[in-house]
């Protein structure tokens, strides 16, 4: 027999003990070796990040003094890295399941607490904890940003996440249409500013929950996580106001140009993520009025 999988995992809350007790016959030996730590408060939580190192956290919505989906926005940016399920009781479904929106990865109620429900929950998240430790060899060395293969990894993974919570995402590409004459007429430096430009911009467009890549020379993607229709409309808006700005800023308003498209996606669609990447880059590869050009 191996030797037993050592697990972390940080559970704030639970004052019945019920999630504990779940948790330990879900990881118990022989094959599991489980480091189960609790607090009680909002106040012990953070403090205690940093000296357990948890794998998943699992956060009991009861335990916040303010609403549950701003405490989830907050610790989710606390710990982007670490993924967090909430727990809550059945009459608090729909909040558990607005914080989805704030980078939750997904939600357990109190009542249901079955083997089957726990088991499949909690390796969604140890999987993306394997995703994502893959993914992060695939990033790409100019921007730091994931590559192509690296969005196709955490893409598809999110993906049928998103379609197990009957959720929706959005996908943004974004093209420097005019990247290598830049380079010709304004030199390697001035093109390496603009990438690095743009990978700031969208840095502070999207959160950080959110997944961004560089898919090629010229080329950028973003998946927002959870957004709705109305949130990836605000989302567009502000994405091309900053690369309005960003055309300012660089000076090169007779060289630059950038064009974006974008699209969403819900769980009732059989559409895959290499065809809905597929379907919006064509967009970007037809003029129409996405071409942003300095005013």
């Amino acid at each position: 027999m191996g030797k037993p999988k050592n697990i972390r995992i940080l559970l704030a809350g639970d004052n019945d003990g019920r999630a504990a007790q779940a948790l330990r016959a879900l990881f118990c030996e022989p094959e599991h070796e489980l480091e189960l730590t609790a607090v009680s408060t909002m106040a012990t939580l953070l403090p205690t990040l940093g000296v357990v190192n948890p794998e998943i956290i699992v956060l009991d919505i009861a335990i916040s003094r303010e609403n549950p989906r701003e405490t989830v926005r907050r610790l989710h940016r606390a710990t982007p890295s670490i993924p967090l399920v909430v727990l809550a009781d059945e009459a608090k479904k729909d909040a558990a399941k607005e914080t989805l929106l704030e980078g939750a990865m997904d939600y357990i109620l109190r009542e249901y607490m079955d083997t089957a429900t726990l088991s499949r929950i909690f390796r969604g998240a140890l999987e993306r904890n394997t995703l994502e430790g893959l993914a992060d060899l695939l990033r790409d060395k100019a921007t730091g940003l994931y590559s192509r293969d690296g969005l196709m990894t955490m893409g598809c993974s999110t993906m049928e996440r998103i379609r197990r919570n009957n959720g929706t995402l959005a996908l943004f590409c974004i093209r420097i249409q005019s990247l290598s004459e830049m380079r010709s007429e304004m030199g390697s430096r001035a093109a390496d500013a603009v990438l690095q430009a743009l990978t700031s911009t969208l840095g502070d467009c999207f959160r950080r929950s959110d997944i961004l890549a560089r898919i090629g020379d010229a080329q950028f993607a973003a998946v927002a996580v959870d957004a709705t229709p109305a949130g990836a409309g605000i989302l567009r808006q502000r994405l091309e106001r900053r690369l309005t700005q960003l055309l300012q800023v660089q000076h090169a308003s007779g060289t630059l140009r950038f064009s974006v498209n974008g699209g969403m996606w819900n769980y009732n669609e059989p559409t895959t993520f290499p065809e809905l990447l597929d379907a919006i880059e064509a967009g970007l590869r037809v003029p129409a009025d996405n071409v942003l050009v300095p005013a």
